[in-house]
């Protein structure tokens, strides 16, 4: 039984942490990837000042060379080359095998990783604790193997999941709305108000997930 753990990391237990240390505006993503070696998180999305990024990188111990890949919108995306021997908390990641479902940072880094089985967990939170990386656990959830990890991260049900992707291709969320909850109610064979709360709760679950962070801050400042 995989389990999906949720926390984060101060900036200066990480080592991408130092590129954003400081930038309020600067926001960095981690494209999904299944730890293999040290060069566990080889691209990653910016949005803020690419300049304050890079002198970040380059001041980064851990960090060999870096590449611009391209710019989509106001996120661009590079390439990290790492040195050998890492100690922090990518070294965590590759000895316990989590797979990255999500990596987010600016000033404080929050997680969702998938490990393989509790044992994994352990041995990770042990190794953090060697190595003085203090995490701030959210939650976590035990999913059997082989389920979607898409529909795990986000906490969805399988019909939830089901009836959410099918509103997607078919256009209930577009402008103008191209099918109707009676659609979804005679596509899965229940009542319009039970599609109506299945599509509402996905909605949620999905949104709350997302944009976890900024639903902290909102919680923790009203």
């Amino acid at each position: 039984m995989g389990v999906i753990a949720d926390f984060t990391v101060g900036t200066e237990d990480f080592a991408l942490g130092a590129t954003a240390e400081g930038g309020t505006e600067l926001t960095i993503e981690v494209e999904p990837i299944v730890p293999a070696s040290d060069d566990v998180f080889p691209y990653v999305w910016v949005t803020g000042n690419p300049d304050e990024f890079e002198q970040g990188l380059e001041a980064c111990e851990y960090a060999k060379t870096y590449d611009f890949v391209e710019r989509i919108g106001e996120r661009r995306l590079y390439r990290i080359t790492w040195h050998e021997g890492i100690h922090d908390l990518l070294a965590c990641f590759v000895e316990t095998n989590g797979t990255i479902l999500r990596a987010r940072g600016g000033n404080g880094w929050r997680f969702t990783v998938r490990f393989p089985d509790d044992a994994s967990v352990s041995k990770f939170h042990s190794m953090c604790q060697e190595r003085d990386v203090h995490l701030d656990l959210h939650r976590l959830t035990h999913v059997e193997e082989g389920t979607d990890s898409a529909a795990d991260e986000y906490g969805l049900t399988p019909e939830q999941r089901e009836a959410l992707m099918h509103a997607v291709k078919t256009g209930y969320f577009s402008i103008p709305r191209q099918s109707t909850l009676d659609d979804i109610a005679e596509q899965f064979d229940i009542s319009n108000q039970a599609a109506s709360e299945r599509i509402r709760r996905a909605t949620e679950k999905v949104l709350r997930q997302a944009l976890v962070d900024q639903v902290d801050a909102i919680a923790e400042h009203p």
